[in-house]
């Protein structure tokens, strides 16, 4: 079986790596998360939905520092554009 690498760009090093699954598994979980969502929208109310998006938006506010670093060494984009690229999420 094969793995996939997350690979930091600026140093070669990998960070972690992943087995890869078969597309039949692929296409049993994308049916499983589907249908999670399905049940999950139809038993919570829109306004249930939007607080659990608003702290999402809190939880990246409080970890900023953190998913940035992340992005840098998973993406090797600089801190300036990775700090925004959370920025940017915490507005959606």
């Amino acid at each position: 079986m094969t793995a996939y690498a997350v690979v930091d760009p600026a140093t070669g090093q990998t960070l972690k790596t992943y087995p890869t699954i078969s597309d039949e598994d692929l296409k049993d979980a994308i049916g499983r998360a589907h249908e999670g969502h399905r049940t999950w929208n139809a038993s919570t109310s829109i306004e249930d939905r939007a607080a659990l998006i608003r702290r999402v938006a809190e939880l990246h506010t409080e970890r900023r520092d953190e998913l940035a670093n992340i992005i840098v060494r998973e993406m090797g984009k600089p801190i300036e554009q990775a700090l925004g690229e959370v920025d940017f999420c915490v507005a959606i």
